[in-house]
């Protein structure tokens, strides 16, 4: 089977008719747009990674797998998981891509955490509902179909949730969870919206599930569907995020990773949208919502922490070239902190590991995480990522937010000026400096300025140990354990 390139993909997606609305304007071309741009730029590169033994062997072996549905080759995005080896085929290939990008594939990785538990889920309901039911059996024709033209499949989860107290039968407005709103002999009506959905608007399919367990009076809502993303009544609005500004307002070659380094989401409104039978999963069964939620928030669990141990080793990377740029690449410190960095990743890393060598093997084959391992991951990750760009925004120092333009140095003398300040060490161009701290400010997650100020401004942490080290009275506080201890001088 051949496997789609980048531009195979670029045109498939041109040829759909998606509504997509960035910042209160209808964007015909939105994978060109800047604040869209990044993000497709991720999720097409994962094509060309497929298909391309050359463009980089060890990412072309971790992106194939082989497909149970057609015999082929297909995505490992959209493998069926069914082992621990393909757990661990899954967690790899998620920190070797981010490290490789630093940008975010959500539109694609989303799918296996989806995928597998609506392709248990199903298995079980018609199992027990002996014989009435059929899910199954049109989500293996689907996803079959899915498996030939090596499709881009994006997971909807996040419901709109109105009052975050009430279940969806109780909210004042019935649409802030989605729902059937109409049966017809030949599929169901649905209205609602899914909100934050990560590379949604560059989707050949959407796959809708429920997005909390619910209850007897909530079936209406217990619906999974697949849907073609330019389906009449799907609408996609690009999220405002403040950290992507600079995408629209900044010239790329003054932002870190402008090719790839920018979180795409956005708003899927389903609009009275029709699904035809054989794409309905799910259609009332609640008593499955328990299972389909926990098991797909554990798959994404597994591959979140996964790509953020990439992201790690990227900060690590960063902090490294900065201090060796910055002529400190030796200090104690800064080597401690570069190993703490290492120990965050790895410990994540094992945990992760973990939940994927001790899964739990459903009825229908499929191998999830285990949970204690995968949730432990996820805890762990929160705060590990939080360091990880604490420490390099300290290794970096003040230029990752306050370096001038790369207009500024074009100015006539001023430039000459800029250049000459802006030196490190001897032997590193500034313009290596200047980039590097471009990608640590990206990297980061501080692009705000108060967080990086409120790290290096006034000196950084390491001056400030260095005071309680010249002020701390060592002698006195030894002489008062020993008095108590009864020790000799």
């Amino acid at each position: 089977m051949t496997m789609m390139n980048g531009e195979d993909y670029l045109k498939s997606i041109q040829a759909m008719k998606n509504v997509v609305y960035v910042n209160g304007e209808r964007v015909e071309e939105f994978w060109a747009h800047p604040l869209l741009k990044p993000a497709f730029n991720s999720l097409r590169l994962t094509y060309d990674l497929e298909s391309n033994p050359d463009m980089h062997p060890e990412l072309h072996s971790l992106l194939r797998a082989e497909s149970e549905l057609t015999g082929g080759t297909v995505s490992r995005f959209l493998k069926i998981v069914t082992s621990t080896e393909d757990l661990i085929g899954r967690m790899t290939m998620q920190r070797v891509l981010m490290r490789y990008t630093g940008g975010c594939f959500g539109g694609r990785c989303i799918a296996g955490a989806v995928i597998n538990p609506l392709w248990s889920v199903t298995y079980e309901v018609d199992d027990e509902s002996n014989g009435a039911t059929d899910y199954h059996e049109r989500f293996k024709t689907y996803m079959k179909r899915v498996h030939e033209k090596g499709l881009t499949v994006m997971g909807n989860i996040t419901d709109a949730k109105g009052n975050r107290s009430l279940p969806p039968h109780k909210q004042a407005d019935p649409d802030m969870f989605v729902r059937v709103v109409e049966k017809r002999k030949d599929g169901i009506v649905v209205n609602g919206a899914k909100l934050q959905q990560s590379g949604a608007p560059f989707a050949h399919e959407l796959i809708a599930v429920p997005t909390t367990a619910l209850g007897p009076k909530d079936a209406d809502y217990a619906v999974a569907f697949a849907i073609p993303a330019d389906t009449e009544g799907v609408i996609f609005v690009n999220d405002s995020a403040c950290a992507n500004a600079k995408f629209a307002a900044m010239d790329p070659e003054d932002i870190g990773n402008a090719a790839f380094g920018m979180h795409q989401s956005a708003h899927v409104i389903l609009d009275h949208v029709f699904v035809p039978n054989e794409r309905v999963f799910l259609c009332g069964e609640w008593e499955a919502t328990r299972h389909l939620v926990h098991r797909f928030s554990d798959y994404q669990r597994l591959s979140s922490s996964s790509c953020r141990c990439g992201y790690i080793d990227l900060c690590m990377g960063a902090a490294e070239a900065m201090a060796d740029y910055n002529g400190v690449g030796k200090v104690a410190h800064i080597r401690d902190k570069l190993v703490d960095m290492s120990i965050d990743a790895e410990t994540l890393y094992g945990l992760v590991a973990g939940s994927a060598a001790m899964p739990e093997i459903t009825r229908s084959g499929v191998a999830l995480p285990n949970t204690f391992f995968v949730n432990a991951a996820k805890l762990y990750m929160n705060d590990a990522v939080l360091k990880a760009g604490h420490r390099l925004a300290e290794i970096g120092g003040g230029i990752l937010v306050t370096r001038p333009s790369h207009y500024d140095f074009e100015i006539p003398k001023v430039g000459e000026l800029l250049t000459k300040y802006h030196k490190g060490r001897e032997g590193v161009k500034v313009e290596d400096r200047i980039k590097m701290a471009r990608l640590a400010e990206s990297l980061s997650g501080l692009a705000c300025l108060t967080p990086i100020l409120s790290v290096i401004a006034a000196g950084p942490p390491a001056t400030q140990r260095l005071n309680f080290r010249l002020l701390t009275n060592f002698e006195r506080n030894r002489k008062a354990a020993e008095r108590l201890a009864g020790t000799s001088e």
